[in-house]
């Protein structure tokens, strides 16, 4: 039985942009998505007093003739989500040059006083953006039409037709002569490509123009300011955005699409749910499509799509700087450095997979606008870099992160070298990769970008090479037509509804919302140390986890929300036979903490989980537990489960706190039924911090144990570190790995 008239696999920006179209011409939509928050890579992430951007750097145009702009405006979305203009488009560095590449009318003229001697060639770049938005703006929006003009388009449109069939490097180097110059305009490929001779020369001036042109834009906020926008919009007008839901099948009848089966992301043990609609949008990459689809429609699609090359990735270094960094001479949003001193378009591709002591990279310095993503006096930054999954494949989790730091090491080593002192005020960094993107999109390769913007994969063209094998299935996502970036994002999500409007039978259905199971109310909020709160939910139904493991909690109706998002990753301190679920954790002044602290019992939260590997191991050897600080949640369902096990053998636990009336849980941990037990809380300000030697006092040979770490960064790589050092084995070596 069909309940929607559609149902869309996936919240990144083109799904959001399709069931907020769809809502508004009051179809009945449901969005599924297999992240715990909704945006794609328009979100943002948590980490110390830092909101963190996962993606944008800043979204091109929005000037009155951007074709975006109607769009955002029919959807409402300039009345609720403020867009900061950033000062000026990009400024690149080089050992012996630099120069700032400036938006709006006197863009031209600026880069004609900065080389004079290259104004013929600045000004026949600047004619060809012009003539090609032009012809754009005169293109027929009627199929039929289009079709009726087609052997006149030479001749209406010959500039769409000319860039269309040439790539950008070859264009510019028989164009324009400096080297320099040639660097200025294109410092910033890594926004579309990694090789400017395999990308189209239209979509190269089509994109540049319109950060030339409109300027480049930050979403106040963050991105997920607009994404949670797209959310409420949709859920206002009837429809529903259920994340945590990982969608496998798509469902087919007589050759059309008619439903899909999903099951929950994180929780194995609940059973698979169908829902059906009238259409099903998807809002992923095609070759992941292609396996929710049933034969022969999933071979006819991936036969379609695999010769189609795909982007590169992104490597992207998250920062957090204690101080405002204009103090410190960062005075430009976008600062892209070149390693090579004598670069050339043609190294393009060289750099882009060259080595990271040299490749190039672009700095962003969100405190040049208002950008709401720090406290006061503090900045967030990103360092952003080419990248590919290859780069990270065939490692251990250990040479992974090992690879991870060594890199991050080479970059911000390079960054301190251009703005000195700036890694004194540096406070937080945290490195993701290819893998990381490909984890948290399920994208192939890691691409944020999807197909690679070339000539032979170019819209029109990729619109037949990416066209849905059923009837009502659609696409609306980087990988379709309009390819990637927020813009293509939003652009396919509008011509899909659009498109879908016309070609679906809709039928009317009546009002109604999932249940959502995971959604519990809060039973209890007890203090249990100074500043540290238990909170204890209903346990959502089916949920079945292990002893160590933990959940996102999701509130539902946050109190606070500046600065901050209402997720947090806490360890589950309730065992899992236990018929309640329990969370604890320190209080602080974040928009998340004071929600918490402010929840009345009765209210509701919703439950992402089980996630993570810290559990038990059983390797038959001591059991040994280093914690510090509310970091021993985890410690309490394992020791629980260790006595229900009857374990013989030692476990021991080290407890580091600064006072005795900040140690969570102390009570309870100095009684346990276990066989073999030792509890050592450490209070440092009596006491030496944890080491070697205390260590060895207590355990006499540290290379015969199994460890178990969990507190904070720093306190989980120092204990690593000193073990490592005293020769204990890596594959004994536990750490609590949801880095909350």
């Amino acid at each position: 039985m069909k309940n929607y008239n559609s149902i869309i696999i996936g919240s990144g920006l083109g799904g959001l942009i399709a069931g907020a179209t769809l809502a508004l011409w009051g179809k009945k939509v449901i969005v599924l998505e297999q992240h715990y928050i909704a945006g794609g890579c328009a979100t943002a992430f948590k980490r110390k007093d830092y909101l963190m951007e996962v993606g944008l750097h800043e979204i091109d145009g929005l000037h009155e003739t951007d074709p975006k702009r109607p769009i955002l405006e029919l959807l409402g979305v300039f009345d609720e989500v403020e867009f900061l203009k950033v000062p000026e488009f990009y400024h690149l560095k080089k050992q012996n040059f630099q120069c700032t590449l400036h938006h709006g009318a006197e863009t031209k003229e600026k880069l004609i006083a900065d080389f004079p001697d290259s104004k013929a060639e600045i000004e026949r770049f600047f004619g060809l953006i012009n003539r090609l938005y032009a012809e754009m703006r005169r293109l027929p929006r009627n199929k039929w039409l289009n079709i009726l003009l087609y052997p006149l388009m030479p001749f209406l449109i010959p500039t769409i037709i000319k860039t269309s069939t040439m790539n950008t490097g070859d264009w510019l180097d028989a164009n324009i002569k400096n080297e320099a110059l040639k660097n200025v305009l294109t410092a910033n490929l890594g926004y579309y490509t990694d090789d400017p001779y395999n990308l189209s020369l239209m979509y190269f001036l089509m994109a540049q123009g319109s950060y030339l042109n409109g300027g480049g834009n930050f979403v106040k906020g963050g991105s997920q300011s607009l994404s949670n926008y797209l959310v409420r919009f949709i859920e206002k007008r009837g429809g529903q955005v259920l994340t945590g839901k990982f969608v496998e099948e798509i469902l087919v009848e007589n050759n059309q699409a008619v439903g899909v089966s999903y099951r929950d992301t994180f929780n194995s043990s609940t059973a698979k749910q169908s829902l059906y609609a009238d259409s099903v949008v998807a809002n992923a990459a095609q070759p992941m499509v292609a396996q929710m689809l049933p034969e022969p429609y999933r071979s006819k699609l991936a036969q379609k799509v695999a010769p189609l090359e795909l982007a590169c990735s992104l490597l992207t270094i998250y920062l957090g700087f204690n101080t405002d960094l204009k103090k410190l001479g960062v005075n430009h949003y976008s600062t892209i450095i070149q390693g090579q001193k004598d670069y050339k378009l043609k190294d393009v591709k060289a750099d882009s997979q060259g080595d990271w002591a040299q490749k190039s990279f672009t700095f962003v310095n969100y405190g040049m606008v208002d950008a709401q993503l720090a406290p006061e006096g503090k900045t967030v930054g990103v360092i952003c870099a080419i990248d590919y999954l290859k780069e990270w494949e065939g490692l251990s989790e250990a040479e992974y992160q090992q690879k991870k730091e060594r890199v991050a090491q080479l970059f911000l080593a390079r960054l301190e070298a251009e703005f000195p002192t700036i890694l004194d005020y540096l406070e937080y960094y945290e490195v993701a990769t290819a893998k990381t993107i490909k984890r948290y999109t399920l994208n192939p390769q890691g691409t944020p970008y999807g197909y690679v913007q070339s000539v032979k994969q170019i819209y029109p063209k990729r619109d037949k090479l990416t066209t849905s094998p059923l009837k009502n299935l659609y696409f609306a996502s980087a990988w379709a037509p309009s390819g990637g970036g927020y813009s293509g994002a939003i652009y396919s999500g509008f011509m899909t509804a659009n498109k879908m409007k016309t070609q679906v039978k809709w039928r009317d259905y009546a009002p109604s919302t999932l249940t959502d199971e995971r959604c519990v109310k809060l039973l209890a909020k007890d203090f249990i140390a100074d500043n540290t709160i238990l909170l204890t939910f209903e346990k959502p139904k089916d949920l079945e986890y292990k002893a160590g493991q933990y959940a996102v909690l999701r509130l539902d109706n946050p109190r606070y929300t500046a600065l901050d998002i209402p997720l947090r990753p806490l360890s589950m301190v309730s065992h899992p036979k236990d018929d309640t679920l329990q969370f604890a954790m320190h209080l602080s002044d974040s928009s998340f903490k004071k929600s918490v602290a402010a929840m009345a019992i009765g209210e509701t939260a919703t439950i992402f989980a089980p996630m993570g590997n810290f559990t038990l191991k059983a390797k038959n050897k001591r059991i040994v537990f280093l914690a510090s600080g509310i970091g021993i949640t985890p410690v309490l369902p394992m020791l629980k489960t260790l006595a229900q096990q009857q374990f013989a053998g030692e476990v021991v636990v080290f407890y580091s706190n600064k006072t005795k009336a900040s140690a969570a849980f102390h009570s309870d941990l100095q009684h346990s039924t276990l066989a073999n037990y030792t509890y050592l809380p450490v209070f440092t300000a009596t006491q030496k911090r944890l080491n070697a030697d205390f260590l060895k006092e207590h355990l006499h040979i540290l290379t015969d144990c199994e460890y178990y770490i969990v507190g904070t960064n720093s306190f989980t790589k120092a204990m690593q570190e000193l073990l490592l050092n005293e020769k204990v084995p890596a594959e004994f070596i536990f750490k609590d790995d949801f880095g909350g």
